[in-house]
């Protein structure tokens, strides 16, 4: 049996109340010296407390919930290892749900159920049905719940947000200020926000580099004046068949680059480009997106880092002042940033 609260007491003489006010830092009259008493105590036996204790005399779990859709894990496998991190950082234990599509909800609910700190999530993937019911369970949780994106078009409390606009509007300028005058767009799911806030950005570029292009339905893709835009899954395999499909529609004005809205979607393409011999950069610009360890992947790929490290560092600091008794915060947008490799070139 390990040590327990009873041995501190036994070796110092005081009492158990005693020294679980020093140890919970509990506002209270105990003298400096008898505090120096017991942290000496606690170190030479090696006293650990309770979790459940400390938890059941603070109120707090010193747990941080992380809800991630299984079906986006990938795209966020950096920031849950950021925010894992920061966590340990901080000294927050972390829970990791990964529920499918509708279920999130339902996680984010058991989560406060079962007791947390605070809760971090990303809803970007919500259809506009749960925006409703998420926007009401964030407003009336007393727990902290930091969102990684807007709930439909309201921007929430607590909220760390990447500026995916921005990284629309950086990966497309950077295309077009290379003279590419035909690029595609692998996008990912269409209900996707995130998507959404991409195509926004690209078509910012587009009216800055090229005035009164407009965006126009064909076949189930999204078209403009040299844009291409195909929906799909975000992974490896829609980038791989995605490459086809955009080099087939376009056989009249030649794709020259592809803007990928991950990075895992780009590795697909450098997958696909490679066994049909088409040169990277040389005969085709891929640029992608989040900076994720396929970064590295050979020709070192051109990227917009969102910085998942400032993020995770940002909401978990939230959810810990907030604990703290500090008042909920506005939204804050994340400026990305353009990673430049080998995997872009003029034309």
């Amino acid at each position: 049996m390990g040590v327990t609260i009873k041995d501190v007491a036994k070796k110092t003489g005081l009492s158990i109340t005693t020294i679980s006010l020093v140890l919970n830092k509990k506002e209270n009259r105990i003298s400096e010296k008898t505090r120096q008493l017991i942290e000496n105590a606690v170190q030479e036996l090696k006293y650990v407390p309770s979790q459940v204790a400390v938890s059941l005399s603070t109120k707090k779990t010193n747990l941080v919930a992380l809800v991630i859709p299984r079906k986006t894990f990938y795209y966020f496998a950096d920031l849950v290892s950021s925010i894992e991190s920061s966590c340990r950082n901080t000294g927050y234990g972390l829970n990791i749900s990964l529920p499918e599509g509708d279920a999130c909800l339902e996680a984010i609910r058991e989560a406060l159920r079962r007791g947390t700190d605070g809760v971090i999530f990303d809803p970007s993937d919500f259809n506009n049905d749960f925006y409703v019911a998420y926007m009401d369970l964030v407003l009336n949780s007393k727990t902290p719940i930091c969102s990684l994106a807007s709930a439909g078009a309201h921007l929430l409390p607590n909220s760390i947000i990447p500026d995916h606009r921005q990284g629309g509007y950086l990966a497309a300028s950077h295309l077009l200020g290379l003279g590419h005058k035909h690029i595609g767009f692998l996008a990912g799911s269409r209900e996707n926000s995130i998507v959404a806030d991409l195509l926004r950005g690209i078509e910012d570029a587009f009216e800055e580099h090229r005035p009164g292009s407009s965006i126009l339905s064909k076949d189930g893709s999204m078209c403009a004046d040299g844009l291409s835009v195909i929906f799909g899954e975000n992974n490896a395999a829609f980038g791989y068949e995605g490459l086809k499909t955009q080099l087939d529609i376009k056989q009249e004005h030649a794709i020259t680059g592809i803007i990928a809205g991950s990075d895992s979607i780009a590795v697909g393409v450098l997958r696909h480009a490679q066994e049909m011999g088409i040169s990277v950069p040389g005969q085709l610009s891929v640029i992608g997106y989040g900076n994720s360890l396929h970064a590295e992947y050979p020709p070192l790929l051109s990227t917009i880092s969102i910085h998942f490290d400032r993020i995770a560092r940002k909401a978990v600091s939230l959810i810990k002042k907030i604990n703290q008794g500090g008042p909920a915060l506005s939204p804050e947008l994340i400026s990305p940033s353009l990673i430049l490799r080998g995997s872009t070139k003029a034309v």
